[in-house]
């Protein structure tokens, strides 16, 4: 059967179409324009809504308590499309070897058997491979080097579905060894959670580093003397710059600043939510750590920064209204850039790719999410569409 959606304000990768019409068939989008409607299909009204692409996270630990590492996977997958998210990476946090293996074991059960909701995409490690000068949220005592016998461990528990994997370079001994060998065995090498200089980066990347997790936040920062690893991120163009866009863990002065070095097309936003994100203000436990909950974000009771507590439909809105970016600006590091980072043919409204497709209304709300053409979430103004 033929979906169509119609009466919406369209987001194509080439012009925003007042107006026009999606066609979608078996999961697949057919057809994007002013377009007469089958007789035959059925119809979505989006009531001059946008419709965009579907929102992808790749650094993502959990939401309303549920914690992607290990099998409550299975839970957050029906629940991230009601906040735009269609595709996702799921992403560990530090903790002992042997907990780890036996998470990415449960993992790989669910990314093999996914129930109905955003489509796991892989497995994202962070720790416990990083540098224990720049932890921020992951426990010191877990931390030490990647070597290879441990990335194999982990890969084999996770039967192959490890994407990317956050380290530290510098802390390996062998760091840009260590990028071309993660990437020539199909796994995105990111570094994140580093204390590395200048010239130590500019040696990764000309192994092939081109990933940085949550820029700005736990790594060296930028001095006029030593660049580290922000300037790097800033001055080399293959670098992908991850950015959470909260308004908590990076200023808006400082977002838009990145955004006018990389532009729009080489930063990716993610959420690094905590499995706490959505929950109501409080204290819960999180990796054996208590975190405070207030205000979308999670703080040690120190009140320094642990992780966000907002999903990535926030991050869209921040860049709108705190940055001022137009939405069709904001949309591209949510939608096309994590979708190139992965290689999959999302994030686009373009005949051909995933029908992936959200409807927000003026105020940026997620309204309606479809995943593959299926309505995976629906508020109230659609709640005859599941």
């Amino acid at each position: 059967m033929v979906l169509a959606i119609r009466n919406g304000r369209i987001y194509t990768p080439d012009v925003v179409l007042d107006g026009g019409v999606i066609l979608i068939e078996g999961g697949v989008i057919a057809a994007v324009g002013r377009l007469e409607v089958p007789a035959d299909a059925h119809v979505i009204d989006a009531g001059g809504m946008h419709v965009v692409p579907g929102f992808i996270d790749i650094h993502i630990h959990g939401l309303l308590g549920h914690d992607v590492m290990g099998p409550a996977l299975a839970d957050a997958i029906p629940l991230l499309p009601r906040y735009g998210v269609t595709a996702f990476v799921p992403t560990t946090l530090t903790a002992p070897v042997a907990e780890t293996l036996a998470a990415l074991n449960a993992m790989a059960d669910t990314l093999e058997h996914p129930p109905a909701g955003a489509e796991p995409l892989g497995i994202h490690i962070e720790g416990p491979h990083l540098s224990p000068r720049r932890a921020g949220m992951h426990r010191p005592e877990w931390l030490h080097p990647l070597t290879w016998a441990e990335f194999e461990a982990f890969q084999r528990a996770a039967r192959g579905h490890i994407r990317m994997l956050t380290f530290a370079p510098e802390e390996t001994g062998d760091g840009p060894a260590m990028v071309a060998r993660l990437s020539e065995a199909g796994v995105i090498p990111v570094i994140g959670h580093s204390d590395a200089t200048f010239a130590q980066v500019t040696e990764y990347v000309a192994a092939g580093l081109a990933h940085a997790t949550h820029t700005f936040n736990a790594m060296r920062g930028f001095h006029h003397r030593e660049p580290g690893v922000l300037g790097a991120v800033l001055n080399y163009d293959p670098i992908i710059a991850q950015l959470i866009a909260d308004g908590h863990h990076v200023h808006p002065a400082a977002m838009a600043l990145l955004l006018r070095i990389k532009g729009v097309d080489r930063v990716c936003l993610v959420s690094d939510a905590a499995p706490l994100a959505g929950l109501p203000p409080g204290e819960y436990e999180w990796g054996s750590t208590r975190v405070l909950v207030d205000e979308g974000v999670c703080r040690f009771p120190d009140g320094t920064l642990a992780s966000a507590a907002v999903l990535l439909d926030t991050g869209v809105r921040t860049l709108v209204n705190q940055v001022g970016l137009s939405l069709r600006e904001a949309l591209v590091p949510a939608t096309r850039v994590p979708a190139d980072v992965l290689g999959v043919r999302k994030g686009r409204l373009r005949p051909g790719w995933d029908a992936d497709v959200v409807l927000l209304d003026e105020a940026l709300r997620v309204q309606l999410t479809l995943v593959r053409g299926q309505a995976r979430y629906a508020g109230d103004l659609f709640a005859g569409v599941l």
